[in-house]
């Protein structure tokens, strides 16, 4: 079956920040469609949209709220062609397992899949390599959450930083800033963490030595040479990590190195996407508007005029006060100190 040819680009729409170029894509949810987008090879066009931007956009094209978490989240996909008559609006869909079966299924001969063959057992693994990474990034259990949710703020654009502060801190008023949201000592964090991680690079080398003994070759992958969601799901934690400060991802990657393995599972597949060049692709720059503003004439709308309609006030109160420390963290972050790291 050959792939299908339509006359626009899918277009993928990321959350913004201010890191440089393809760095600018920061959030393990929307990585793991820009990650698949790269390895499949499918072009694409790409959006930042600042976080109070977000639920303004989606809800205009009737986009489902997403009940489990924030009411509405990226990624999406925006691609009428394919999407008409299967979800809400004909236009966009959201949910990056949504988008991942979506894609599998418009192009069957792309180069790599989300869920090859036989897809039993890559959904498993994706199950599996999810549940083990939360160990490590959870809200409720996993250490490496607190080491990581500080310095969010502190590469978004000030009206995400805003809003992140903002909606993070509307169910705990005992901590209105950012330096309230981690440790006092990191390093009970990492030692905290480091069992999760082992337990990942187990867990990987375990299934790349079962691919190996099954005559898939051997290879960095959760399939060996095959790639899968739970591989990128993997890299679109160490890009968080790297996001956050790229000595927390050195020293993620580090974990077992020189102990239980030469270079750590975890490593290897990190090495991998960078050797396939997935990590840098980009898309090329368009702008879409909320649907009803298209029809008002003005050409040069973009999302971000769109900051005062009325979004979901249902959850957070917009007049909610943020403890002065919370604004102070992100006026006193020395970017260029933070950028060298990248």
């Amino acid at each position: 079956m050959s792939s299908p040819q339509f006359k626009e680009k899918i277009h993928f729409l990321d959350i913004s920040s201010k890191l440089p170029g393809y760095r600018q894509s920061w959030s393990p949810n929307t990585l793991k469609t820009r990650l698949l987008l790269n390895a499949m090879k499918v072009p694409y066009t790409e959006q930042f949209v600042s976080y109070p931007d977000i639920a303004p956009l989606l809800k205009t094209y009737d986009v489902p709220q997403d009940l489990d978490e924030e009411a509405y989240t990226l990624p999406a996909i925006y691609h009428p062609e394919s999407l008409r008559g299967k979800v809400p609006g004909d236009e966009i869909l959201s949910d990056s397992i949504a988008i991942a079966r979506h894609l599998d299924a418009l192009y069957p001969n792309a180069p790599v899949h989300a869920f090859p063959e036989p897809k039993a057992e890559s959904e498993a693994l994706w199950q599996e390599s999810q549940h083990l990474l939360r160990g490590i990034i959870s809200s409720i259990r996993g250490k490496g959450y607190r080491l990581l949710m500080p310095r969010i703020p502190l590469i978004l654009d000030d009206r995400g930083a805003e809003y992140f502060i903002r909606t993070r801190t509307a169910d705990h008023p005992d901590k209105l800033s950012p330096l309230d949201w981690g440790s006092e000592d990191p390093e009970e964090d990492w030692q905290a963490m480091t069992p999760y991680v082992e337990a990942y690079n187990a867990f990987l080398m375990r299934k790349r030595d079962e691919a190996a003994a099954t005559g898939r070759g051997r290879g960095p992958f959760l399939l060996g040479q095959t790639l899968s969601m739970g591989d990128i799901y993997l890299v679109s934690v160490l890009v968080w990590f790297q996001a956050a400060g790229q000595e927390l991802l050195d020293r993620l990657l580090a974990i077992g190195e020189n102990e239980a393995h030469r270079t750590s599972p975890m490593r290897d597949v990190w090495s991998a996407f960078e050797r396939n060049d997935w990590l840098a692709g980009q898309g090329e720059e368009r702008v879409i508007v909320p649907r009803e503003s298209r029809f008002i004439g003005t050409a040069c709308l973009t999302t971000h005029t769109v900051y005062n309609l009325n979004w979901n006030k249902r959850r957070f109160d917009s007049s909610r006060q943020i403890h002065p420390s919370g604004f102070k963290y992100i006026k006193a972050f020395d970017e260029d100190y933070h950028l060298k790291h990248r």
